[in-house]
This record gives C-alpha cells, sequence and structure tokens, in this order.
C-alpha cells in the first residue's frame, strides 16, 4: 500500500538533484521538501520532524556525514538516506556505522530510489527504533577494494552490515576478485577485531584431506606418522576471532560433517584425541565454484551450505565493472611507482581503452601484476598501449566478443568470452615454456586454479 502522508526532506547543493526527486517522489504520493545545503536541513530539522532525509554527502560547509549525526541527536527513528557520486567502501562503512538506513550511488536508477525510499517509509510506519550506531573511528580498509560502479557499491553496504553482525559470510566469486580482501575487510571493522582477536586465513584447496584436517583442528603427539608433538589447529589459533577458509568448495565429504559440527556444537576433536575443545569463531568462507550444484549433485551437504551462507556476498569480476578500472588503476600506479621509485603519473587514453576492452580472466589480481610490470619496464611518466604485454593489446577482440551482449546474443558473448580466455591462458603458457608457476603469476592467478581452468578448457598442461 502506498504510503501519501510520510514527508521527506531532501538536502543536496545541485539544484537539478533536488528538483528531480522532488517531481518523482511527490509522483509516489510523497510530501517534499527541499533543502539547499546542510545548514538549512538543519534549521529545517530542528523546527518539525522527517520521517525520511535524503542527503548528498558532499557538499560545502555542513556536508550529508553531519546532516546524519544531527538527526540521530534529533530524531532516531528518522531514517537517512545518502547520496553520492564518489563511492567507496569507507564512505559505505562509515554511514552504516553512524546509522544512515541506506547508501547510495550517483546516478542511481529511478527503480532503486523508489524501492529505497519505501522501505524507509515503512520502517519509519513501524516506529521500530534501532540502538544507535557506534561513531567510534574507522578501521583501516584495503584500498584495493575500491570503485563507485553500482555492483561495487552494492558490496560496501553489505560488507558494512556484514561487520557490525557476528553471522558466518559466504563470498563468491572468479579468482583474483578479491574475496580474501572483503573478508578480511569484515574483521576488521567488525567487534572481534576491536577485541584484538585473530583474523586466520587457509586455502582449502590447497591441501590434501589428512592435512588439511591436522591443520584446522590440530593433532596430538603420536596420531599419525610424523605427529611427534601436539599440534595448535587453526581453530584454535582463530579462537574469539575469525576464521577465513578459501575455496571451501573443495573439502571433501568428511571434513565437510566435522566442519559442520563446529558451526552447530561449537566444539570439536583434534586429529587423535578423544576429548573436545570449545570454541567461538566466526567463518567467513569463500569459493570460485558453484556451491548451488555442488549441492544438488550431491557433492557438497545441503545444512552445511546453508550454514555457510547466512550472509552471502557475490562479488563481480573485472569484467563486469569496467567503470571501476580508472579508479583501480590509479591506486596501482601510485603504490608500484613509490615502490620501484619511479615518477609514473597516470595512463594514457589509448592505453585506458586498451584495458578496458580487455577480459581481465584474471581479474583485479592479474589488472595489478599488469600494471606493476609495465611500470616496471617503462622509461616515461605515462604509459602508453606499448608499455602493456602483447596479450593485452590483442584483447581489443573481447569488444568484438562483447558485441553480443549489445546485440542480446549473451550466449555468443559468454562462448566467445570462454574462447579467448582459453586461447589466452594457452598464449601465456607457450611465452613461459610452460612454466606453471610462470603462467600463474602472468595470469594473476594461483597454481590450484591454473589447474582447474586447464582441465576445464582441456589444456594440457607440461613441462615444469
Amino acid at each position: 500500500m502506498k504510503v501519501l502522508v510520510v514527508k521527506i526532506l531532501v538536502v543536496d547543493d545541485d539544484e537539478v538533484t533536488r528538483k528531480l526527486l522532488r517531481e518523482i517522489l511527490e509522483k509516489e504520493g510523497y510530501k517534499v521538501q527541499l533543502a539547499p545545503n546542510g545548514e538549512s536541513a538543519i534549521r529545517a530539522m530542528r523546527q518539525e520532524v522527517f520521517p525520511v532525509i535524503i542527503s548528498d554527502i558532499r557538499m560545502l560547509e555542513l556536508d550529508g556525514m553531519a546532516v546524519l549525526r544531527e538527526v540521530k541527536k534529533l530524531s532516531k527513528k528518522s531514517a537517512v538516506i545518502l547520496m553520492t557520486g564518489f563511492g567507496s567502501m569507507e564512505g559505505a562503512v562509515e554511514a552504516i556505522k553512524e546509522g544512515a538506513f541506506d547508501y547510495m550511488s550517483k546516478p542511481f536508477k529511478m527503480d532503486e530510489l523508489r524501492l529505497v525510499v519505501s522501505r524507509a517509509a515503512k520502517h519509519w510506519e513501524s516506529q521500530n527504533q534501532k540502538t544507535p550506531r557506534s561513531s567510534s573511528s574507522m578501521a583501516r580498509l584495503p584500498k584495493a577494494l575500491i570503485g563507485k560502479s553500482p555492483k561495487i557499491v552494492e558490496i560496501y553496504k553489505t560488507l558494512a552490515r556484514a561487520a557490525l553482525s557476528a553471522s558466518n559470510v559466504l563470498i563468491i566469486g572468479e579468482s583474483g576478485t578479491g574475496k580474501e580482501l572483503v573478508a578480511r575487510a569484515i574483521h576488521d571493522n567488525s567487534q572481534r577485531q576491536e577485541q584484538g582477536k585473530n583474523f586466520v586465513a587457509v586455502n582449502c584447496g590447497a591441501l590434501a584431506e589428512t592435512l588439511l584436517e591436522s591443520e584446522l583442528f590440530g593433532h596430538v603427539k603420536g596420531s599419525f606418522t610424523g605427529a611427534i608433538t601436539d599440534k595448535k589447529g587453526l581453530f584454535e589459533e582463530a579462537n574469539g576471532g575469525t576464521l577465513f577458509l578459501d575455496e571451501i568448495g573443495d573439502i571433501s565429504p568428511a571434513l565437510q560433517i566435522k566442519l559442520l559440527r563446529v558451526i552447530q556444537e561449537n566444539e570439536y576433536k583434534p586429529v587423535g584425541s578423544f576429548e573436545s575443545k570449545k570454541v567461538d569463531v566466526r567463518i567467513i568462507s569463500a569459493t570460485h565454484r558453484n556451491l548451488d550444484e555442488l549441492v544438488k549433485s550431491g557433492k557438497f551437504r545441503e545444512d552445511l551450505f546453508y550454514r555457510l551462507k547466512v550472509i552471502l556476498i557475490e562479488l563481480p569480476p573485472l569484467r563486469e565493472r569496467v567503470e571501476d578500472l580508472p579508479d583501480l588503476a590509479e591506486y596501482f600506479i601510485a603504490r608500484y611507482s613509490e615502490k620501484n621509485k619511479k615518477a609514473v603519473s597516470h595512463i594514457s587514453e589509448d592505453a585506458m581503452e586498451l584495458l578496458k576492452t580487455f577480459s581481465w580472466p584474471g581479474n583485479i589480481r592479474e589488472l595489478e601484476h599488469t600494471i606493476e610490470r609495465a611500470i616496471a619496464m617503462t622509461n616515461t611518466s605515462v604509459l602508453f598501449p606499448e608499455d602493456f604485454p602483447p596479450e593485452i593489446v590483442r584483447g581489443e577482440s573481447v569488444s568484438v566478443a562483447l558485441s553480443g551482449v549489445v546485440n542480446g546474443d549473451s550466449r555468443t558473448a559468454a562462448h566467445s568470452l570462454e574462447e579467448i580466455e582459453k586461447a589466452h591462458i594457452l598464449k601465456v603458457l607457450q611465452d613461459v615454456k610452460f612454466n606453471k608457476s610462470k603462467a600463474a603469476e602472468v595470469l594473476g592467478i594461483d597454481r590450484a586454479t591454473l589447474y582447474r581452468k586447464a582441465q576445464r578448457y582441456g589444456i594440457e598442461l607440461k613441462g615444469k
């Protein structure tokens, strides 16, 4: 049922945006009052209560965060929606921690705006007063998780809310999309980190089953050949903190049962021990695999799947957030220019267009290695197309493959991208004479991922 009586205060120093929002919201049945800056918004809020406040973040004098803080003093029940054309994870986490109802990136979609405002209005109607968020200083966040695309801003918001909860998190995404960075960011902004507890990570796909079991749960002396002393497991190391299980889709059925018991009972048995140990660990897991399909095929336990994915975060591949490439490139240029003691300032327009046409099978990790290599090799202050490896230059064929998406033939485009990735991996292997470690480094992926992709595409791995 449409809300007809809720009054909304719109705060933005851009007149066009203010009037556009008023037109849209009044058509939805809301009453709208406009404020051209933070000062006038606060004056209006001191005179009357607004159930919903929509405010831009970047404004002269008093910004949107100041408006948000004033709202929390005057009316804790009001819902504040913050807008920004400069989305960042830091901004999203700070906004959520300060008590913002939602955080939107400009330019926003009209349907998304209507939905968020409708939810905010219902929040007011239900009189659901929430406990004020902590205004503690922001934890250090990984700068590689940057961008302003709608998809990445949604990740920021989910990450921020996950950090304020104690629930298990499942992160899915292709190799190189930053799954461990997200996991660390959740822990770094959580109460567990504030209490000085550990973040412990393990790659489940890199270890054999027996070794992984010993790594996770520890073992007692004499439990198997080579167990000459008791060994503390990662669950014990992470007690009170966060355990990050990367490539969770690769663990065996037997280990799945033991992991489920830890989650359900908060206790485990070290290998070879008859005594259980109590543990308090938040589990953040990640995988590049389709766990839904593994559950359907009986290769992954459904009960464990649902225990792990209380909060689900899906990281988009770099090719689906191309608009973030300039920000990511700028960050990596600054980082590796300093590391290599070079005064490289930026990427030329031609080179940036080249990067945007490449499919980036290794995602952000591959982009990072590519820019690091370009900076190491260049003799100029600007990166030009010739500073990038041949496979990147040949990436212009990706634009042809992507034309299938533009023309509505998504199946053809997807097939073309797979063919491009296969050809790219094969070319890199040939360039490094099938040295698998070197190929994985050039591609920006780990060896385990290289083996999986080679198996998927029928590429024979030979050599070292």
